[in-house]
């Protein structure tokens, strides 16, 4: 589990990557305001595990396994290297991007069977309004 924190242009963010097997989870969090050191640990204990639940997780073929056969020297000079990149992964921008078109298709569904239900009540009443009409009270 990955957690970055970065200024963006006008808020402090927190970018949450969790790469297990086979999936990768990402979760952009706003601080607002520069986070103290405080913040973001309470941040990591109390709510950073309700959120990685609830988060989808986005399938990749990357292997984390093959991170820990690599020396551990090696490994630290990559991790200084990574930490001098851009802030934002392409996987990460990719696993955004996917979670938020899932969130948009389920909304979808959710407003449209709402709609639907809406709809059939509204004609059920009408059918009823003009039974009482036919039977002239």
């Amino acid at each position: 589990m990955k957690l970055t924190v970065f200024f963006d242009g006008s808020f402090w963010c927190g970018l949450i990557e969790e790469q297990t097997d086979e999936s990768l989870k990402v979760y952009k969090h706003l601080f607002g305001a520069e986070p103290k050191d405080i913040e973001v640990l309470t941040f990591v204990n109390q709510q950073l595990l309700e959120i990685l639940a609830t988060t989808p997780a986005v399938k990749t073929h990357d292997n984390a396994k093959d991170l820990l056969k690599i020396n551990p020297k090696r490994r630290q000079r990559m991790l200084n290297r990574e930490k001098k990149q851009p802030v934002y992964s392409t996987k990460a921008q990719d696993a955004m991007q996917q979670v938020l078109e899932l969130k948009k298709t389920q909304r979808k569904k959710t407003s449209k069977a709402k709609k639907q239900v809406e709809q059939q009540l509204r004609f059920q009443m009408k059918q009823a309004k003009k039974l009482q009409k036919k039977k002239g009270h």
